[in-house]
């Protein structure tokens, strides 16, 4: 995820005056819940560095892996290499459903103590274009991110589920957007555990379909890892954060 001080703009943005207050207490806004999330995240390792990439990526290249690179096929998960540098490190795994059950749990509690204002409106159920527009509205900024905490209060578990469904099919085959990781991280800590098939099958495509740009971004091309770590490195860590959420959150560890 990167350092919390970071100026490197990041996929799960905080604005830069927000301090992370009493930590024994639940947080006073939405900001303040954001920078805690960073916070823990931060202190996990974030990937493993493969140390002979170099060699690894040309003995792929001689082994006819040269087409890898397109992003314009959609490919079964398990016929796509994921280079070491994308992926999470083992102890980042194991410790994963701890830090997501607690996520869940501090969401809860800060959605239970969210007001929605009054003349606060969010788009009918149906008005999928509306819904597109307002939430690729979502900067990470103060106000975007109040307006988020809100729409979290007022929906519930069905038009949580409709959201996830449409940000995934709105999701590029080859980049996650910042609003994009921004929602769906948060609609997916706002699930409770009365999942049914359904609801387990759009999770599942949520994330096969951030596999496949994961996987696409550690292909062997022109770019350096540290180039790719430089101005993906905080996507990377979003999908992970996502893709994570899924295989060890919900239990569907066979897509890891």
């Amino acid at each position: 995820m990167g350092d919390v001080t970071s100026n490197q703009r990041s996929a799960l943005p905080i604005p830069g005056n927000v301090t992370a207050g009493d930590l024994s207490i639940a947080p006073e806004s939405g900001e303040q819940y954001m920078l805690r999330v960073r916070m823990e995240a931060v202190s996990m390792p974030s990937v493993s560095v493969a140390e002979n990439r170099d060699q690894m990526l040309l003995d792929a290249i001689n082994n006819g892996s040269r087409h890898l690179a397109s992003i314009d096929v959609y490919r079964k998960d398990e016929d796509q290499p994921l280079a070491d540098f994308v992926k999470p490190s083992e102890r980042w795994l194991e410790e994963f459903s701890t830090w997501f059950d607690a996520q869940r749990k501090r969401l809860s509690r800060v959605l239970d103590q969210t007001a929605v204002p009054d003349g606060f409106d969010t788009p009918t159920s149906g008005q999928v274009r509306e819904w597109k527009s307002f939430c690729y509205e979502t900067s990470g900024h103060s106000e975007t991110n109040k307006a988020i905490l809100h729409t979290l209060a007022a929906i519930d578990q069905v038009m949580a589920m409709r959201l996830i469904k449409w940000i995934t099919s709105w999701v590029a085959t080859d980049k996650l957007q910042r609003a994009e990781g921004i929602w769906l991280w948060h609609l997916v800590l706002r699930l409770d555990g009365l999942l049914d098939h359904d609801d387990i099958h759009a999770l599942r495509e949520l994330c096969r379909k951030l596999k496949r740009i994961r996987a696409n971004i550690g292909c062997p091309s022109q770019d350096s890892m540290s180039n790719i770590l430089l101005y993906r490195g905080d996507e990377i860590a979003a999908i992970n954060i996502l893709i994570t959420s899924v295989t060890r959150g919900y239990g569907q560890r066979d897509l890891e």
